[in-house]
């Protein structure tokens, strides 16, 4: 009676609805994070600097065009519904977002075709605390469980498929390329032998379709803003032992932020002790790559950020299924408990998050009542680190919305030898509109010759008017 009762297709259904629908609340309660905004401000400003898909070149943003293709579409689709940067804009922002996950884990749980994959894999991706969610990590992990799902098929059109999404996935991040290494495992392990084929189509896909992009003309900043990218995460100034610290201190607290892991990582020992009795050796070094490769993301990327460790979580879902239907139940429970406990809006650790965000959007109703004409700016000098764009929306004077390549310049890291910082500091000598918005002073308060006469100009020509969340200059 039991079993049969488990394995009803009807109590799945009410078991996932009661589950996922306080984590679907708690996904659209919390706040979008200051990233988020950052993302989503330079999508709408990405439509006064050309017409799509070009435009996406045109305007910079710290993570390469793929992350801004997926925030210009969900801005895009967004609009079409409500206001930007009203609180209904930010609930269908992330309902959205909510409908994408679904649909990606029940395509998976298809191919999978086993019990509770489909809330296994929708409480892997909605769980994690809200600055995780909706990260770069965090969207080429869920696309690469769809290019998993497509490989699984027995359709050379889905092969195909995958590999213009592998494509994308590269294009997210760049160093989210090596997320092919984990699919190709998990194609193993579930398929076994006969996966050539599906690897051959796969990358014909991705070739192509890289090639199209590189040739097109569309984007001619596509590689050089990957390359900076790279340059401003200050890639390689840190030495390994440095690195091997920070990899572990960060990640001992990891599963409280992605509840997935905790269960991934037991899973991952429960497995590696059954290949090994079992004398799978095969088996055993497919696992432990997959791992590997995909701790390898984390670790060469060097700032072990929070939303970095969301690349774990496609590993910890194969993980968990490869073990047993059990394994996949107690997880389900494992993540859950961790949810109400720490995560989500219900936990313990939002809270404060929550409130700096909620203290940002009374600031900015306060500038826009006393400064009335800011948000009738043609254009606007952003020298913050890019949400002021989500709260005072207008056009930014420079491709650079976010003037990293000229703020990361220090003693220690030298930016100057890339055309983009003075691209960047000359298009801030130049700027003559009415207002700037400098988010802490970090601009231009630096020790460099530069940094003076940016501070120069801006005290000449420039009065300070507002200290309070965002410093704010008004021209004499």
């Amino acid at each position: 009676m039991i079993q049969k009762l488990y394995t009803s297709k009807y109590l799945e259904a009410i078991i996932s609805f009661i589950v996922l629908l306080p984590v679907s609340l708690s996904f659209l309660l919390n706040s979008i994070t200051s990233d988020g905004k950052i993302y989503i401000s330079l999508a709408k400003i990405t439509d006064l600097w050309g017409t799509f898909p070009s435009n996406l070149d045109a305007l910079w943003e710290v993570k390469p065009i793929g992350d801004r293709f997926i925030f210009y579409s969900l801005y895009k689709i967004t609009s079409l519904f409500t206001e930007f940067g009203t609180y209904e804009f930010e609930i269908l922002f992330k309902a959205i977002c909510i409908c994408i996950v679904l649909i990606i884990c029940y395509y998976f749980s298809k191919q999978i075709n086993k019990k509770y994959i489909f809330l296994l894999t929708s409480l892997a991706f909605l769980t994690p605390m809200g600055f995780i969610s909706i990260s770069p990590d965090w969207w080429a992990c869920l696309i690469s469980l769809l290019v998993l799902s497509l490989l699984l098929t027995y359709s050379k059109i889905n092969w195909c498929l995958a590999g213009i999404l592998i494509t994308f996935i590269f294009l997210i991040k760049g160093a989210t390329l090596f997320f092919i290494i984990p699919i190709i495992c998990a194609l193993y392990l579930f398929k076994k032998d006969i996966i050539i084929d599906r690897i051959v189509y796969c990358e014909c896909g991705s070739i192509l379709s890289l090639s199209i992009i590189l040739l097109s003309g569309l984007f001619p900043h596509i590689i050089s803003d990957m390359i900076l990218s790279a340059q401003i995460a200050q890639v390689g100034s840190t030495t390994i032992g440095n690195l091997v610290v920070k990899f572990i201190t960060t990640g001992l607290t990891m599963w409280a932020y992605i509840p997935v892991i905790l269960a991934g990582m037991f899973t991952t020992y429960l497995l590696y002790i059954k290949y090994a009795s079992e004398r799978k050796m095969k088996e055993l070094a497919f696992i432990i790559l997959m791992w590997l490769s995909v701790l390898l993301v984390i670790f060469m990327q060097g700032e072990f950020w929070h939303y970095h460790y969301s690349s774990l979580i496609i590993t910890s879902i194969i993980s968990i299924i490869l073990l047993s239907d059990n394994a996949i139940k107690y997880s389900i429970i494992i993540m859950f408990v961790i949810f109400i406990t720490f995560s989500g809006h219900w936990g313990i650790d939002m809270a404060a998050e929550n409130k700096f965000y909620e203290e940002q959007k009374i600031g900015s109703k306060i500038i826009t009542t006393n400064i009335t004409d800011i948000l009738n700016q043609d254009t606007i000098l952003y020298l913050d680190l890019g949400d002021a764009a989500y709260f005072f929306p207008a056009n930014s004077s420079c491709r650079y919305v976010q003037p990293l390549p000229f703020q990361r310049n220090s003693d220690t890291w030298d930016m100057t030898g890339t055309s983009q910082y003075y691209e960047t500091y000359y298009c801030i000598l130049n700027y003559t509109g009415k207002y700037i918005i400098d988010g802490s002073n970090n601009v231009i308060n630096r020790n460099t010759t530069d940094s003076d006469i940016v501070r120069n100009k801006i005290n000449t020509e420039y009065e300070r008017i507002w200290e309070n969340n965002w410093i704010i200059y008004r021209r004499l």
